[in-house]
């Protein structure tokens, strides 16, 4: 397996059992919203994946862009 696709799923894996284990650590109003950590956290967060999510899309689109002039 790819590394990237291996930490993809750990760190996937990750958020879905601490969401399990402390609901009320997550959603406005909770414990970690309140907190400087968790806007700390969800700065770290937005630094982290708004990179990720626009590489994502341009590379979407280019790929799109070369479909249509090459279709084969």
């Amino acid at each position: 397996m790819d590394k990237n696709r291996i930490l993809g799923i750990g760190l996937t894996f990750l958020i879905i059992v601490f969401i399990f284990i402390q609901p009320a650590y997550v959603g406005p109003g909770s414990k970690i919203a309140k907190s400087i950590w968790g806007l700390l956290f969800f700065i770290g967060l937005a630094i982290t994946c708004l990179p990720m999510s626009i590489y994502q899309f341009v590379n979407g689109k280019l790929a799109e862009q070369q479909q249509v002039k090459n279709p084969n």
